[in-house]
């Protein structure tokens, strides 16, 4: 399949309606409970959004003030967000070092370039920053799900997948320090809320027994502070070019008139 090719109004829009489904609102609300367990924790000035659907808010549950959505949508921009911006997935319209946080919901995986898009993420990102990543579990049903329709062109299974260990790779070869991740959603993704209900049980007991197979997760990672090199001074004298032992004067001839 290639990636390339994709439409990306045709990808939005497709995004767009699935988030709309049952299904998809389902896993947005799940997305949302999780993150309230994490931007409270997160403090600073300036946090960011950027994903595909300028309409999902995945920032409510930040403190922080200034909150920026950064978004690829082609149709106008109608929800309560004091700041919203339209840009490219791998050039980023954002001053080096100046965000605190940053929150990227399913963007990776249709990235035509996400190492690029990291090292964006680096750049824009304060020493000691966040960045908040979520995606879906390629080891898991939902994974399996992705093998059958990628082919189809179907949402949300026409991306590409990245497990949470090649991420994290990635992240440290930019020197992000992994700070959490966790992992949700064990039922499989069917889009009728019935059939979902009673697989509840399915995921209090993958919590507890195979959490690494969540169909979803969150990783957490922070910019690390790059050391300054010390400057070793040699404090040793230098080296006399004659020996140190001590050398007895030649008696001197006088000459005698």
């Amino acid at each position: 399949m290639n990636y390339e090719s994709l439409n990306e109004l045709t990808l939005r829009d497709k995004l767009s309606e699935w988030y709309q489904s049952p299904l998809g609102e389902t896993v947005y609300a799940e997305e949302m409970s999780k993150l309230e367990e994490i931007l409270p924790r997160i403090f600073g000035y300036h946090i960011l959004q950027f994903g595909y659907c300028a309409e999902l808010n995945y920032l409510k549950a930040s403190r922080i003030s200034n909150k920026t959505i950064l978004f690829l949508e082609n149709s106008e921009f109608k929800k309560d967000i004091k700041k919203a911006i339209r840009t490219n997935a791998e050039e980023l319209p954002i001053a080096m070092d100046s965000v605190d946080a940053l929150i990227l919901p399913h963007i990776l995986e249709f990235s035509t370039d996400p190492h690029k898009l990291l090292r964006e993420i680096e750049r824009v990102l304060i020493c000691e920053g966040y960045v908040v990543f979520i995606g879906i579990n390629p080891f898991s049903l939902w994974g399996l799900w992705h093998l059958i329709f990628c082919w189809w062109n179907r949402m949300p299974w026409s991306g590409k997948l990245i497990s949470v260990s090649r991420l994290k790779d990635w992240l440290s070869l930019l020197d992000f320090e992994y700070e959490k991740v966790n992992y949700f959603f064990f039922s499989p993704p069917l889009s009728n809320k019935k059939l979902l209900k009673k697989f509840l049980p399915l995921e209090r007991l993958g919590k507890y027994c195979y959490p690494i197979f969540g169909g979803l997760y969150i990783v957490v990672a922070k910019k690390r502070v790059a050391p300054l090199s010390s400057i070793k001074i040699n404090w040793k004298k230098r080296r006399n070019i004659i020996s140190g032992e001590s050398i007895e004067p030649t008696s001197r001839l006088t000459i005698k008139k």
